[in-house]
């Protein structure tokens, strides 16, 4: 069957649903693991360690100030990617389950 035919009966927009749901949790779990393993990292290697990390950014990056525009800037180059990799996991997600869709469809025929 076609990918039309399951849109009339509004499979597409199951799909894009489930799709879009996949991508949250992906790229959530992504963060996730990053988050685990910075907060492993410091675990491991202690509260001085990490403190003199801390002091070391606090004196490269937040000693001078910045302007507003750069701020914005730099989180929309970072918002980017982020965006991009979502509608990534998500077209392909939504691909991988219209093929179950239609051999859900061919089934039931």
């Amino acid at each position: 069957m076609s990918t039309t035919a399951s849109c009339d009966k509004l499979g597409c927009m199951k799909n894009n649903v489930i799709s879009e749901l996949v991508s949250v949790v992906a790229i959530g779990a992504l963060f996730g693991f990053g988050s685990n393993a910075i907060h492993q990292k410091w675990h491991r290697l202690g509260r001085d360690a990490f403190l003199a990390h801390e002091s070391q950014n606090f004196d490269k990056l937040y000693s001078n100030s910045s302007s507003l525009m750069h701020s914005v800037l730099l989180f929309v180059m970072l918002a980017a990617p982020v965006y991009l990799l979502y509608k990534g996991i998500s077209i392909v997600a939504a691909k991988f389950l219209s093929k179950f869709a239609d051999k859900d469809e061919a089934t039931q025929q």
